[in-house]
């Protein structure tokens, strides 16, 4: 509850003294007299115009965040993602159950199904991977997370493995560590990729574990060297945020008092990279700020995030977060929060007090859509060249678009796989990007790299795709 403090003073020359009357202030009254105090108190004072539209401006974006930001778009948020948790298709998203516990707000019986499925389709898939020796070190990871978020042992989970003796979940993550880190020594990168890499020093480091000191060298040595990439795309602003995260839970532990130095250097390395934003205040991307956010909150960051947080609230409030796991990102970033937050998370006395309203379905009458023309160039690894044309209604996918082109024309085919960003492009005109081959179809639109998969990417215009097999 906002109140007025009600001052009165002497004089000029004589301290203000306060006195304790609180007068509670409702939502829709708080802008407009916040506006009038500023213009009867603030500017009249011995500063510019300049001055005073400053700090007139600054207050008032503070008070739109406080009252917007942190009310209204968090709720929407929370409950966009709750709704996810009950109709989403498919395997569980470990990072919609962990923002939705990371929230000062909670549903317990959606949260509590949720949870269910994670323990049960997700640890079930995650143990068929490993019967099959496929990487999982990111899912294992975040697998490990969602049971702390429920104050659950991770210990107590356990994997039977090609009919081997049982082994528990925080076992085989260090296994897999084992295997990342082999892969640094042998080849320079990792088996999966430096994301996941830190996110598995993160998770064992929030579970308590004293992680291997190689593991922890292994990732300060390549945020020195700005060797950090993620697909093809070099020291990306999400990889930095995931390491800077991992460091920071690492040099809270302090597990290895002899490394304090080194991952001070390397802290203030990704968070000089995270500090930098761009003419809109995004860092990176719309996209990649909230999980910077949540890393630069992580690294105990000085910087004023206001302006970050205002635009990270507008990008929430025109829907810009569609796909869960950025929505999931959005709502943790915009309450300032971090993965590092789990170590603070307590089970008792939590509130339930979110709602979800029954879904509205409206009979909408289709209008007649406009077509964009699309040119799609698939450059396959040998570097040859294969063009493209199909026309897509406005607003249509990305994905429908090259459902739409491999209808029409039967030299081009492409298969996707399943991902936690939903779908991902695998082979295009009978050529694997696999990760195992360090590959990966890198798309870009008009000589721009998409910031978006292929399912949330919408075509509103003419565009020149290209689709290039890319080496990482």
């Amino acid at each position: 509850m906002w109140t007025i403090r009600t001052i009165r003073g002497q004089s000029n020359s004589t301290p203000l003294r306060t006195r304790a009357a609180q007068l509670p202030i409702p939502n829709r009254l708080r802008l407009p007299i916040l506006t009038a105090l500023v213009r009867a108190v603030v500017l009249p004072t011995r500063v510019s115009n300049m001055q005073g539209l400053v700090v007139l401006t600054g207050i008032l974006a503070f008070v739109s965040f406080k009252t917007c930001g942190s009310d209204l778009v968090t709720e929407s948020l929370n409950k966009q993602l709750l709704r996810s948790a009950q109709t989403a298709q498919g395997l569980p998203i470990p990072t919609i159950f962990l923002a939705l516990r990371l929230s000062s707000d909670h549903n317990h019986a959606i949260e509590t199904n949720y949870l269910n499925r994670i323990t049960t389709d997700l640890h079930n898939d995650i143990q068929r991977s490993l019967s099959q020796r496929k990487p999982v070190v990111g899912l294992l990871s975040q697998y490990t997370m969602c049971l702390l978020a429920s104050c659950t042992d991770a210990n107590s989970v356990t994997f039977t493995v090609n009919d081997q003796s049982s082994a528990s979940l925080i076992t085989h993550l260090k296994r897999q560590m084992h295997k990342e880190k082999e892969s640094i020594e042998h080849s320079a990168k990792p088996l999966s990729n430096y994301f996941d890499f830190s996110g598995g020093i993160l998770a064992l480091c929030l579970a308590g574990v004293r992680v291997n000191g190689h593991l922890t060298s292994h990732l300060m040595a390549a945020v020195q060297r700005g060797s950090l990439s993620d697909a093809g795309v070099e020291c990306s602003t999400d990889t930095l945020a995931m390491a800077g995260m991992a460091l920071s839970c690492e040099k809270n532990a302090g597990f290895y008092p002899h490394h304090a130095a080194a991952l001070g250097r390397a802290i203030s390395k990704i968070k000089a990279r995270l500090e930098t934003t761009r003419p809109d205040f995004h860092i990176g991307n719309q996209y990649s700020t909230p999980i910077a956010v949540m890393a630069l909150v992580a690294m105990g960051s000085q910087k004023d995030l206001s302006s970050t947080l205002l635009r990270l609230s507008a990008d929430a409030q025109r829907g810009t977060y569609q796909n869960p796991r950025a929505l999931a990102s959005a709502l943790i970033g915009l309450q300032t929060k971090s993965y590092l937050d789990l170590k603070n998370i307590n089970c008792q006395n939590e509130k339930n007090n979110l709602v979800l309203e029954p879904a509205v379905e409206l009979d909408l009458v289709p209008l007649p859509t406009q077509k964009a023309e699309v040119f799609v160039e698939v450059v396959k690894s040998d570097q040859q060249i294969q063009t493209y044309t199909v026309h897509v209604p406005m607003g249509a996918s990305l994905l429908y678009a090259l459902e739409l082109l491999q209808a029409e024309n039967t030299a081009f085919t492409f298969k996707v796989q399943p991902t936690q960003w939903g779908p991902f492009l695998s082979n295009v005109n009978g050529e694997h990007a696999r990760q195992s081959d360090r590959r990966a179809w890198l798309l870009l639109s008009d000589g721009v790299p998409l910031s978006e998969g292929i399912n949330d990417f919408k075509i509103q215009r003419p565009h020149v795709i290209i689709i290039r097999n890319n080496e990482y």
